[in-house]
């Protein structure tokens, strides 16, 4: 009987333990919102007559390993139709070079994606990015067009509706949908 009862705990605790990743994986990150254009203060520069694909990214997120490859796969279908940037947000208390972690690496290795540092996530701000993974798709005039994450869940690759509203507004249909959540972890403390 003492086994069973052993037994019996053990699965309880396995299936509590499953539901829990279970539910972390698939919560967004709360905060992230954005105006209607490019802020006229920020100091990422924008190609004139051509979108602008910006990501914003925590170095020490381990879901944002996920956004990175799914960027890779979006960018290998557009190929130059867009200007991508990724914004690595050096939060508060990271030394300069502290960024450079696997993430860094990972999108460093992306072809034609200008990678910068935001010290303090002043960009970040600025464009209302507050969950790593926030992707942010502005139109050659520099009005905002999507607005999302483009994974489906925390450190899940595949489909995801993100990656699909970009590629349906670059293939000349409008973003739909034009926003989804984002799924990564906080930008910035508290």
């Amino acid at each position: 009987m003492g086994t069973a009862k052993f037994i019996l705990a053990w699965g309880s605790l396995v299936a509590c333990g499953f539901a829990w990743l279970v539910g972390y994986s698939a919560t967004a990150g709360t905060g992230d919102h954005t105006g209607t254009a490019w802020p006229a203060d920020s100091q990422l520069a924008r190609q004139a007559g051509r979108p602008a694909l910006l990501v914003f990214l925590h170095p020490s997120c381990p879901c944002s390993r996920a956004t990175v490859e799914e960027l890779s796969r979006l960018l290998t279908q557009v190929g130059r139709e867009v200007a991508a940037t990724v914004v690595m947000v050096r939060p508060d208390g990271f030394e300069p070079g502290d960024e450079h972690t696997a993430v860094w690496h990972s999108v460093a290795r992306l072809p034609g994606v200008a990678l910068v540092v935001d010290p303090g996530g002043g960009e970040a701000r600025r464009f209302g990015a507050a969950t790593s993974g926030c992707t942010l798709l502005y139109d050659a005039e520099g009005r905002l067009v999507f607005h999302g994450g483009i994974t489906a869940a925390r450190g899940h690759e595949g489909d995801n509706a993100g990656k699909s509203a970009i590629l349906s507004w670059l293939s000349g249909a409008a973003a739909e949908p034009q926003e989804t959540p984002v799924f990564g972890c906080p930008l910035f403390d508290g």
